[in-house]
């Protein structure tokens, strides 16, 4: 169940930190918005039997890092990483202020989106590219993957960005205004399925005249340290 390509929380936005151990701005740090399930919203391939637990989205910090990617090998599998978005996505961390997670009220990561900086074309606009969008199998109708897309959608508009791409299924995105619309000019930077290439603008005309393969733009992760002192 999943489907792009997508402890309680910290308790001061002072101590939230972006992907990679950088500090995030107070002011950048996203509140945490609790939800208690919301009816017949699903993310694609969710069942409609399990119960609805309390969630709260929170801001991605580093100490969450681990589990979302325990949660993606279980969702996605072993070939998530070969997918065209993985190249956009490689060696970048997501745009600032823009990566969630899902928990449960035990403080269990149980969904996950992010927002990549991406460019259209070689001298078009900065965007963002979304996803991937996931969410734990058990947790199949808790409104999870609702409130992650809805979450992220907002923050970006609130952060001024222009727009948003995403690969996924039509029918499903196209309840948060997401369609194929305005990708017909563009193209990502490998294999995909042009049905599913999808945009929402989220200020009027920011993806009129946009054409060109996407390329990454985000900010290059920090090499990993090495446990032992060199």
């Amino acid at each position: 169940m999943q489907v792009l390509d997508n402890v309680s929380p910290s308790s001061g936005a002072s101590r939230r930190l972006l992907p990679g151990g950088e500090k995030m701005p107070a002011a950048m740090a996203a509140p945490s918005f609790p939800h208690g399930g919301e009816g017949g919203s699903r993310v694609p391939g969710e069942g409609a039997a399990n119960a609805n637990p309390a969630f709260t989205v929170v801001a991605e910090i580093s100490t969450d890092v681990l589990a979302r990617e325990a949660l993606l090998d279980r969702v996605m599998g072993p070939m998530r990483k070969r997918k065209s978005s993985e190249k956009l996505r490689r060696g970048r961390v997501p745009s600032e202020g823009l990566a969630f997670v899902a928990k449960d009220a035990g403080g269990n990561l149980v969904g996950t989106v992010r927002l990549w900086d991406v460019r259209l074309g070689d001298n078009g606009p900065n965007t963002l590219l979304l996803g991937p969008l996931a969410v734990d199998p058990a947790l199949k109708s808790a409104g999870i993957g609702s409130a992650l897309m809805r979450h992220a959608v907002n923050e970006a508009r609130r952060l001024g960005h222009g727009a948003i791409l995403l690969v996924g299924d039509a029918p499903y995105y196209a309840r948060f205004g997401f369609s194929a619309e305005k990708t017909a000019a563009l193209a990502m930077p490998g294999p995909y399925e042009r049905e599913r290439f999808l945009a929402l603008e989220l200020s009027q005309g920011a993806l009129s005249g946009a054409s060109g393969v996407l390329a990454p733009t985000g900010r290059k992760a920090k090499p990993a340290r090495s446990a032992r002192a060199a």
